[in-house]
Parts: structure tokens; sequence; C-alpha cells
């Protein structure tokens, strides 16, 4: 099974249409089987489409991920589209977390990692499941995007747990932007590993720096030096092939202020 996650920035990024270009051609020619995209925007006024979706929310003809879904089809691939609102942004835009996946949604959840969850708080976070048949196999598939360490609004250790209140006994994997960096001690990283969360990176066969950040962005406007802050995560071990940073201009153009990650399983 081929994993990819990007946290997409839309639609804050220049050029976003031509990177949705990308970003499909990438899909085709990795071959990946089902993708969690973080930061999924669309405006709020924009019209209200009546494609088939699973959703928490109306998706608007502007989304983010309706339209990649969209230029995938027209290359003739099919991808089947979740997309849930998380909360409000940058004023004109509703966010919200996507999958594309080439199996149907067998179930689909939508998690609130906050309690008293406000949609107009733009620290309140929410986490999505869906699960999918795979080789004879169910699995679970979580997107994430969690808030930082030790912020007090919206507790880091709060969201874990939540997401990790809903597992089943099933494999389950975990994608997304954690916003904690690996390389620090005691904080956000070592608290996944002490709750059974496994690093995809660290069993993999082939890998590079696994570097998703590289410079001051949203939520990291002071950072000046390489961060591992996306993530897979699985809650079982598994066979790693491949951990790939990609979207980082050596393999696949820019198209986010975040890298994106494709992760390759061996799933029997």
């Amino acid at each position: 099974m081929k994993l990819l996650t990007l946290n997409t920035h839309s639609w804050q990024e220049q050029d976003q249409l031509e990177k949705l270009d990308v970003v499909a051609k990438a899909i085709i020619e990795q071959d990946c089987d089902v993708i969690a995209l973080q930061e999924v925007n669309q405006r709020y006024d924009s019209s209200i489409i009546n494609a088939s979706t699973v959703s928490n929310f109306p998706v608007h003809s502007d989304n983010y991920a309706y339209l990649l879904q969209q230029r995938l089809l027209v290359l003739g691939h099919q991808y089947y589209l979740t997309w849930d609102f998380v909360h409000q942004s940058y004023d004109v835009y509703q966010e919200g977390l996507a999958f594309l996946s080439r199996e149907p949604v067998i179930e689909h959840q939508v998690i609130d990692l906050n309690d008293n969850y406000d949609e107009k708080h733009w620290k309140h976070r929410r986490a999505v499941r869906i699960t999918l048949g795979y080789k004879d196999q169910t699995l679970d598939i979580y997107n994430c995007h969690c808030g930082w360490w030790n912020d007090i609004e919206s507790p880091f250790q709060q969201h874990i747990e939540r997401i990790k209140s809903c597992l089943s006994g099933r494999l389950s994997l975990f994608l997304g932007d954690f916003n904690t960096p690996s390389h620090l001690v005691d904080e956000g990283y070592s608290y996944l590993i002490q709750q059974g969360f496994i690093d995809t990176y660290t069993s993999a066969q082939m890998k590079d720096d696994g570097n998703t950040v590289v410079k001051c962005i949203d939520g990291w406007q002071n950072n000046h030096e390489a961060l591992r802050i996306d993530y897979v995560f699985s809650n079982q071990n598994v066979s790693v092939s491949s951990h790939k940073v990609i979207f980082n201009g050596d393999y696949y153009p820019i198209v986010s202020d975040h890298f994106g990650l494709i992760v390759s399983l061996d799933l029997h």
C-alpha cells in the first residue's frame, strides 16, 4: 500500500491551480492508494456541489481536494473523496481534512479533539478516521492535524488521547501534520512514542532525512532549521519498504509550505 500525506496550505499558495496539477501527476506516477490532505480549504461563499462525497459539511466547487479529485478523474483515475470541516480560516475560508482513496469508505468518523468544540476557534482541531478494505483485510486510516506541545488553549496531549480513544483492534495508520519536531526530547514526538505510536520512518528500509519543513512557516514563524513534523505512524509493526519526502523541489516541485511524505507499506 502506498500512502501520501501533505499539508496543502490551500489557498494560501501562489499558482495553486498549477500546483494541483503537480500533485495529481505525482499521485498517478507514484501509484498512490490513499492520500491524506490537511488544510484543505474552500471559500465560505462559493457554490455547493452535488457530487458524491463523504463529509460532515457541504463540499464547495472550489474545494482543493474536490478539484484534485476532478483532475485525477480527467486523467483516467478514480478516487473516492472525503472532506470534513474543521474550523474557519483566514476570515473567508472553511478549512478541513480530506482523503482520496482508491477503495470505497466502509466507515467514517469525525473526531473532535477539543472540549466545547468551537468551529470559529482556529486552534480547535478535528481528526478523521476512515475504514477501508485492502487485500482481504480491513484497516483504519486517520487524518491528523494536531496543535502544538504545551499549548494551553488546545493541548497536544488531549488531541492524542482523543484519537487513541477511537482505536479498534485493527491495524491503524495515522497520517498528517502533527506539529511536533522529532528531535525535541520529552515533547510531543516522545509522547507519541510512549503512547504506542510507531513511526514508519524508523523501520523503513529506504529513507531520506524525512524533513518536511525547512523554513519559517505559518505556526513556525521563528523556525530556521529543518524539521520532521509530518508523519505516518502505525499502531502495529508493519513492513515499510520506503519512506520518502516528496514535493521538496528535488523529488517533484514544491507545492506547499510543507513538503509531503510518500510511504510504501508491505501489507499482505
